[in-house]
């Protein structure tokens, strides 16, 4: 069985390495790891100029209408070579939304600002008081004559202090169950009563925490219908949960073997360590079977199939996997794993340990693995909701 991504995808991905080499300086790697922004505009609006902002999406909307393999490949790079790419991904992810289930009047106008670089869109799911399970979301809506008045708080809203808009997923039936009556809005971020304050994570990165004191916005920023809103998010989240983690794995990976032979190279180590080639070789099996599941999803998505659960599975087994694996690196090499980039005798630049810092905060986006194993439990194994 032929696993390769196909000629377009290489092309792809020479084409990306070259643009990294070019743009994507020593400079801004430092300016990622002291803000953690995960966006910067300017290299943003470079990748929108050379069509990569929509290269997925339709010509019909002034996409570039490159297969999923191509997207598979462009994604793949940036990951791996530390892009600050949260912008990137969350504009397609909304992109993809807005198209499918937008109205016509979001599709004429912020579709094209998203794929030119003008806008970003971040997402607001998460709820202090319900983390991951945003069907739990408690941020109201209530109609008001022609507009909509937004009341409450969302939690780990990244990229929102740069953002134009925030995908909002909010309630307007409290009556209604748990998965009915949410709705889904656009909320403008510079809107009277939006307060948008720094978190940041053990990973390095600057999330935020957004409130909404009143906030009064038209109907015309919402997405989909009033009261389905779980159908526009779960369209969303299936996108986002695809992705995985296999190509940061593979450069972990990376790393751990050039710092093996490097060490046995400078007599660091004089014989091989038993322990040492079997972590190597139990990483590469997890980095192998997300990649392939991380190909499934992207194949599915290829030959136009529905996916329920694929998307779910691909992140919680990288997700569980590559942090285990950072956690056995750390307990294999010991002390100088902790030094971080930039410190002295830091191990492979310290990508141990931002890798060991990271990848709890891995298991939580996109859905902890324990909402991601009910959502795999109910729909795949057809078992009873638990929640």
């Amino acid at each position: 069985m032929d696993f390769r991504l196909g000629e377009a995808a290489e092309r792809v991905r020479t084409e990306i390495r070259q643009f990294l080499e070019q743009e994507f300086s020593q400079t801004h790697r430092q300016q990622e790891r002291d803000t953690g922004d995960g966006h910067n505009w300017s290299l943003y609006r470079k990748l929108a100029d050379q069509g990569w902002v929509s290269a997925a999406w339709p010509k019909e909307f002034g996409g570039g209408g490159r297969d999923p393999y191509e997207m598979l490949a462009l994604y793949w790079e940036l990951s791996k070579a530390g892009f600050p790419w949260f912008g990137l991904l969350n504009n397609s992810f909304i992109g993809h939304t807005l198209m499918a289930m937008g109205s016509e009047q979001q599709k004429a106008e912020l579709v094209p600002k998203i794929a030119s670089g003008d806008i970003m869109v971040a997402l607001g799911y998460t709820e202090p008081s319900s983390g991951s399970d945003v069907a739990a979301a408690r941020t109201s809506a209530r109609r008001e004559q022609d507009h909509w008045v937004i009341e409450g708080q969302k939690m780990f809203t990244t990229t929102g202090h740069m953002a134009q808009y925030i995908f909002t997923l909010v309630r307007t039936d409290a009556k209604a169950s748990k998965h009915r009556g949410l709705t889904m809005f656009l909320i403008p971020t510079d809107a009277p009563g939006v307060e948008i304050y720094p978190v940041h994570t053990m990973g390095g990165e600057r999330t935020n925490s957004v409130f909404f004191g009143g906030v009064k916005i038209e109907d015309a920023q919402r997405v989909g219908e009033v009261n389905e809103g779980w159908a526009v998010v779960r369209f969303a989240l299936g996108l986002e949960q695809a992705m995985g983690y296999a190509d940061r794995q593979e450069a972990l990976l990376e790393k751990a073997e050039q710092w093996a032979l490097a060490s046995t190279d400078n007599n660091s180590i004089t014989t091989p360590d038993p322990r040492m080639e079997q972590q190597l070789g139990r990483m590469a099996a997890n980095a192998e079977v997300a990649r392939l599941l991380r190909y499934r999803s992207t194949w599915m998505q290829a030959e136009g199939m529905a996916q329920q659960t694929e998307g779910t599975m691909t992140k919680a087994f990288s997700a569980k996997v590559f942090l285990q694996d950072a956690q056995d690196w750390m307990d294999l090499m010991g002390p100088l794993a902790l030094l971080e980039h930039g410190t002295e005798n830091a191990l492979s630049e310290g990508a141990f340990a931002e890798a060991y810092r990271a990848t709890p905060v891995a298991t939580i986006y996109g859905g902890t693995l324990e909402i991601l194993y009910s959502l795999i439990g109910q729909m795949a194994l057809k078992f009873p909701r638990n929640r």
